[in-house]
């Protein structure tokens, strides 16, 4: 059985935080450009790229690389 848990990492990233969150929500395989000693590579593995439903597979290096399936839910984005 895998572990279940919350993980969290700080990343310098020099850019607006829409341009991120556009990044992270909505093309999520560019973050192994953004940050390639951290993200080795992101892979879609059932549906398409930045849609709710949509299965994720990340490949990251935190200690040692790591592979870990994820799946995109709703969000409320609130406009400030």
């Amino acid at each position: 059985m895998g572990l279940v848990g919350k993980l969290e990492a700080e990343i310098l990233i020099l850019a607006p935080a829409d341009k991120f969150h556009e990044v992270w929500g909505g093309r999520p395989h560019h973050m192994s450009s953004v940050s390639p000693g951290k993200v080795q590579k992101v892979d879609l593995h059932e549906g398409d790229w930045g849609n709710v439903g949509s299965v994720i597979e990340w490949s990251y290096v935190i200690g040692k690389p790591t592979l870990t399936p994820h799946h995109l839910y709703p969000l409320n984005i609130m406009k400030w």
